[in-house]
């Protein structure tokens, strides 16, 4: 199966919040980061997941947005 890319961004805080809803939710997930580790302003964190997982996981972390003590 294939890897697709769900989240791409900047933001370490989003990144870590995204890592723990696709956990809670069992869903098997792979990272990669290009960010510059020395002043971690440049570059990407990115989150990849099975291609038959990609809706579910889109799911999760939507309705995560929506939840009331999101």
């Amino acid at each position: 199966m294939t890897k697709e890319r769900i989240i791409s961004t900047g933001d370490r805080i989003y990144f870590q919040l995204c890592q723990s809803i696709l956990s809670m939710h069992e869903i098997p997930y792979q990272i990669n980061s290009t960010m510059d580790s020395m002043y971690n302003n440049f570059g990407t964190y990115e989150i990849f997941v099975l291609e038959g997982d990609k809706e579910k996981a889109i799911e999760a972390l939507n309705n995560h947005e929506d939840a009331a003590d999101a």
